[in-house]
């Protein structure tokens, strides 16, 4: 059965926002920060062999007043294929993956607490649903009705700080150099979508990052 592992955004934001730094074949320099605020749910009946695994993320880069929403809600059940009309038969026992997809993305409202002690977040989400077989291989994809949602949040550690630096070097060709700061919480609250509410463990931060490229 595959498992998920939720990754926090921050590394995967530094990653990101490196990748202009590194294609500009002249000196740049690049910084900003984006607050967000992020749940995920996770459940695993091992009797059914069924596994749901979902996350809502809202961010807003510095400066902007419209926040970005990010959802996906994976659901996979481990079923038999072939021999299920045989059962004296292991060797014609076959097994697949059957399960769906949603996601969406869209434009959202995002409110952070003092320190990060809270965050709500509300808005429209652009929802498409793909349905998959792994004993047919059918793949099928929708596009389904757009989807309100809201998040609530309310920390549940004390701040975290979480620092990083990296750097490449070509000599004489090219230099460069960057580092990403994120201030956050751990947090839990509700999610409510298309599905009702649903509760949800998470984090409540911000990312910041600064890059500098010559060559």
């Amino acid at each position: 059965m595959r498992r998920f592992l939720a990754i926090p955004l921050a590394g995967l934001i530094a990653l990101a926002v490196a990748a202009p730094a590194l294609a500009g074949p002249n000196v740049g320099n690049f910084s900003g920060s984006v607050d967000i605020a992020q749940g995920t749910w996770e459940s695993y009946d091992e009797d059914a062999q069924a596994f749901h695994f979902g996350y809502v993320s809202v961010s807003r880069e510095q400066g902007a007043s419209q926040a970005f929403a990010e959802f996906n809600d994976y659901r996979e059940e481990l079923v038999q294929c072939t021999g299920a009309d045989t059962p004296d038969d292991p060797e014609d026992d076959s097994f697949g993956p059957v399960g769906s997809i949603v996601w969406g993305y869209g434009p959202a409202t995002l409110t952070l607490g003092k320190s990060n002690g809270s965050a709500t977040a509300s808005g429209t989400l652009d929802v498409t649903r793909e349905d998959f077989d792994g004993c047919t291989g059918e793949w099928t994809v929708e596009e389904l009705a757009d989807v309100d949602f809201s998040l609530s949040l309310t920390a549940t550690s004390s701040t975290i700080r979480e620092t990083g630096r990296g750097s490449f070097h070509v000599p004489g060709e090219f230099n460069s150099h960057s580092s990403f700061k994120t201030v956050y919480r751990q947090a839990a609250g509700t999610f409510t979508g298309g599905d009702g509410p649903q509760s949800v463990t998470g984090m409540i931060g911000t990312v910041s990052w600064k890059d500098h490229s010559n060559g």
